[in-house]
């Protein structure tokens, strides 16, 4: 009976149904178990979700709201300072208690991961340092419960866990310090240094093992019994947040390295795969969301910033094995459907994508869901250059969605104008330029939008540019947002044409030479793309480039990346340098600078 069940398979039952587009049935679930410390974890991770796909302020809000809260309950049942109250006062619940707060350790860890990630989406300066400092006491519980667990399995059942390689979760790490009420300072209120919070004193350790030994606190092997198969689905649980920590961790931008290392970590991304493959197979409620995380990266992350072809191919293979695994208890979920779709638009495959697409918003019962099927819809009609579907699509996303309406109206703008919609085209310039003078928000997209409204009619008289004029601003989106190389062969030629044919109407200086090398690229003509990129760099220098930077660093990159291929790879490697040392403060920076550093790591090894 259902009664009976422990309350994380009553959780996971909910997630399962709410993944499988009954959410009002999963919140019916839920209801018969109130006051559920696994209930209010799993609506955490839903609220999360629904966040991440809509990045509306008011879904981010809600889900951080939830996460502190649960934060909180986590830190008041785990503190030291209860584990010495129920000692002291001879608790008999102690001895059962020690599953239970190793589970309210990981949900705390994840709490402050999955906050630290909806802090990022806000693409704020400050939101750097305060996410970085979450994923900093993520991490320091993720380690300390780890090796908690660790050695619980070691002794339940006399070996290591089984598929799972725990060595890199703390590897270089053992001997740092921890305790829940440490990691839940901030870096306003701490008044630690920075050796210090890298490495505590012995003394501090000493301390506290004192406190813990004169109140008897120190937990036996007796006491710290948990049940075996508790034992595995919690080593599960915890691989579930560790693996999502690694991955955001490693996908930083290089800025933002030497932040992460004082902060005292640095990411894994093969550890973080491994951890999240570890927890799918396991009978935690966790294991779907692990699913959903690792075809996540694979559909989404890895092809914004992986920097060839071949990498995107083999995560497009990972996703579609994922899928196949999956489709007997998901094969209808809106969700599922959605990450199809990302696989079949990779693989150049626009019909079968768009059919996925629109399956899914007819299947969904959530908005969220279906707003962002209907953003991944608009896309593809811009992939395949048809304008006036891309143009309605994204008229219904700047009127449906809250998310950076700006963007939408901008993209939406752009093609009209494609199409010689003068009326449409001023009309929204208009709107984007109310929009922007009432936001005061500083994101990346923020800026994006600001540089480009210059571009958007002449500034002399509000007139607007020819059709080939705003086609070319299409195609920088397309190149920008990495869904050229989803486009079959003849779109890019019509592209190539376009670029080459455009004369003064070309938006930005060098652009379309940047737009022709990106096109010969993915016809894998590269000889032809350095020819492109090269003339987009003799454009551009010198009495050009103190404008519109993005062009010059990523034709930088683009030529380095080029020449390393036809086996050039000093010369590739001091044009990925160039890029990487002399530009700042330009669209996209945050996403060329990883791609970059991944190209670097790569060379150098080959060249060595």
């Amino acid at each position: 009976m259902a009664s009976s069940e422990p309350d994380w398979c009553f959780a996971k039952k909910g997630l399962k149904l709410f993944l499988n587009n009954k959410p009002d049935e999963a919140e019916i679930l839920f209801a018969q178990r109130p006051d559920s410390f696994h209930i209010k974890t799993a609506r955490c991770y839903m609220l999360f979700m629904n966040a991440l796909m809509t990045f509306e302020n008011d879904k981010l809000e809600e889900a951080v709201k939830l996460l502190n809260e649960t934060e909180r309950e986590c830190v008041d049942d785990v503190g030291w300072f209860k584990t010495v109250k129920n000692r002291v006062f001879n608790n008999d619940k102690l001895h059962d208690d020690y599953g239970k707060k190793l589970e309210n350790q990981i949900v705390l860890a994840d709490t402050q991961v999955c906050a630290a990630m909806l802090v990022f989406l806000q693409q704020e300066v400050s939101s750097y340092v305060r996410g970085g400092w979450m994923m900093r006491k993520a991490w320091k519980i993720y380690q300390q419960t780890y090796l908690q667990l660790f050695q619980l399995y070691k002794r339940t059942f006399g070996i290591n866990p089984s598929g799972f390689n725990g060595d890199f979760m703390f590897n270089k790490y053992k001997n740092s310090n921890w305790s829940i009420d440490s990691c839940n300072s901030t870096p306003s209120t701490s008044t630690t240094t920075a050796s210090t919070i890298l490495s505590k004193t012995s003394s501090i350790k000493n301390s506290l093992s004192m406190i813990f030994s004169l109140t008897n606190t120190t937990n036996s092997k007796e006491e710290n019994f948990v049940e075996p198969a508790e034992v595995v689905r919690l080593m599960s649980a915890v691989s579930f947040g560790y693996g999502i920590f690694q991955l955001c961790v490693s996908l930083v931008p290089q800025s933002l390295l030497k932040v992460i290392h004082f902060l005292g970590f640095e990411g894994d991304r093969r550890a973080g795969l491994t951890a999240l493959m570890y927890a799918r197979l396991s009978e935690d409620m966790r294991a779907p969301l692990a699913t959903l995380s690792l075809l996540c990266y694979h559909t989404i992350i890895r092809p914004f910033c992986s920097f060839n072809e071949s990498n995107i191919k083999c995560g497009v293979d990972a996703a579609k094995q994922l899928l196949n695994e999956c489709q007997d208890e998901y094969h209808d979920s809106a969700l599922f459907l959605f990450f199809t779709g990302r696989a079949e638009r990779l693989k150049s495959n626009i019909n079968a994508a768009l059919e996925m697409y629109n399956h899914a918003m007819n299947v969904s019962t959530q908005r969220e869901i279906r707003l962002l099927c209907l953003h991944e819809v608009a896309w593809c009609h811009v992939i395949c250059l048809n304008y006036t579907e891309s143009y309605n699509a994204f008229s219904r996303l700047q009127n449906e969605s809250r998310w950076c309406e700006s963007v939408y109206a901008y993209i939406a703008c752009v093609c009209a104008g494609s199409i010689g919609k003068i009326d449409v085209t001023l009309k929204l310039y208009s709107y984007i330029k109310t929009m922007i003078s009432v936001n005061s928000k500083n994101t990346q997209l923020d800026t994006f939008i600001l540089r480009r409204l210059t571009k958007l009619v002449k500034p002399h008289n509000n007139d607007v540019y020819s059709c080939v004029y705003y086609k070319i601003l299409v195609y920088e989106l397309l190149y920008l947002w990495n869904a050229m190389s989803s486009c079959a062969d003849d779109c890019l030629q019509n592209i190539i044409t376009e670029c080459n044919n455009c004369g003064n109407d070309e938006p930005m200086v060098g652009l379309a030479s940047l737009i022709s090398g990106a096109c010969y690229t993915y016809l894998n003509d590269n000889i032809t793309s350095i020819k492109c990129f090269k003339n987009c760099l003799n454009k551009r220098i010198p009495s050009n480039d103190h404008d519109d930077q993005h062009v010059s660093t990523f034709a930088l990159y683009e030529l380095g990346n080029n020449l390393c291929k036809i086996n050039k790879i000093d010369e590739g490697k001091a044009s990925l340098v160039k890029a990487q040392s002399q530009y700042t403060n330009y669209d996209f920076e945050s996403r060329l600078s990883v791609k970059i550093h991944s190209a670097l790591k790569i060379y150098n090894t080959q060249n060595l």
